[in-house]
């Protein structure tokens, strides 16, 4: 058990790496993000698995991980182009079977409830695969923003319901006040991305066609949420009026410093509570193994960035996955928390 007053330390540490994480995502919001994702990233990825499987990844079958790993393999297969004719959608799919599936393993050991709920997924899945939202949310956003700020924050409140005092309430409340203050605010309108973080954030190819894995997420929050309107202007117009949008606009910034935000934090978030979920006690051989693939990947990194996001793909969508389970379960815990909070008030009056 942890004592109450290690919980206000860890508290306390993460209001101040919220607030720093803040201040370096308006400063260097591009760099940042490449920076925390390419070195803490692959640290975070290996750890929290690790952690996970001593836990036998809050599954209730003693091989149900492995349906998350098999979900992970085909949809890395897919990022590769393997299959290049696959029906579109088919990563979405994946990814919204795997959702539901670690919903019915973390919660019953019935064979029976298992075919049922994964023989609707299955069919669910086929039917919205083609819809552009489906595949925005399943695709896009939750092995993304989803998993590392929204799934953070409610690990942040179901601390803050347990714990009931008054460093776990001040740090949802911080954490929740720093991701508002990026409707309000942008980095400086002197800030310039250098060619490097275009290369490999992303740009718009003459084609058409998006190059790198991150500029779609930054776009696809500028025009999901009405941020700005490119209107219907021909190809020639368009590619270079949205490259310039994405790296120079304030609106533009402040989405990308979001994001710079929600993972440093969600990597700094992981790497502070040591004293408290202890992961890092493992055994020595697989600490080794973890620093040298860790020091593997800061190296692929540094020679191209581009390669580092191939070479680490999996291991980066197979931690979101097998979280999965531990997401569904802080859910159950905060409703739980919240109905013990009124139960209580209602005796008490």
């Amino acid at each position: 058990m942890t004592a109450p007053a290690d919980h206000d330390r860890v508290n306390y540490i993460n209001i101040a790496l919220m607030g720093l994480s803040a201040l370096l995502a308006y400063q260097f919001p591009f760099e940042l993000f490449l920076l925390a994702y390419g070195v803490m990233g692959p640290l975070h990825y290996l750890t929290e698995i690790s952690w996970l499987h001593d836990r036998n990844y809050y599954v209730k079958g003693r091989f149900d991980h492995w349906f998350l790993v098999g979900a992970g393999v085909l949809i890395t297969l897919l990022f590769l182009g393997i299959f290049p004719k696959a029906p579109m959608g088919l990563g979405a799919a994946l990814t919204f079977l795997a959702f539901l599936g670690a919903l019915v393993f973390s919660s019953t050991a019935g064979t029976a409830a298992r075919i049922w709920v994964l023989g609707i997924g299955v069919l669910a899945g086929f039917v919205l695969a083609p819809s552009p939202v489906f595949q925005e949310v399943f695709s896009v956003f939750l092995p993304t923003l989803i998993h590392v700020f929204i799934f953070t924050g409610l690990f942040i409140l179901a601390g803050a319901l347990k714990g009931q005092s008054f460093s776990g309430i001040l740090s949802l409340l911080v954490f929740v006040g720093i991701a508002v203050s990026f409707f309000f605010l942008s980095p400086s309108g002197t800030y310039r991305a250098g060619d490097y973080v275009r290369e490999n954030y992303g740009y718009l190819r003459e084609d058409g066609t998006l190059a790198g894995s991150f500029a779609s997420l930054s776009l696809s929050l500028v025009r999901d949420f009405g941020l700005h309107d490119f209107g219907n202007p021909s190809p020639a117009v368009l590619i270079p009026q949205v490259n310039e949008f994405l790296y120079s606009h304030p609106t533009a910034l402040a989405v990308t410093a979001f994001i710079a935000f929600a993972y440093t934090y969600h990597y700094l978030n992981w790497f502070s509570k040591t004293s408290v979920i202890r992961w890092h006690l493992i055994p020595r051989r697989r600490l080794w193994v973890i620093l040298g693939v860790w020091g593997a990947s800061i190296g692929i990194y540094a020679h191209d960035y581009l390669l580092g996001l191939k070479w680490l793909f999996f291991l980066s969508f197979l931690h979101v996955l097998l979280e999965f389970p531990l997401n569904h379960l802080t859910f159950v815990q905060i409703g739980k928390e919240i109905g013990r909070s009124i139960g209580g008030r209602a005796k008490a009056g």
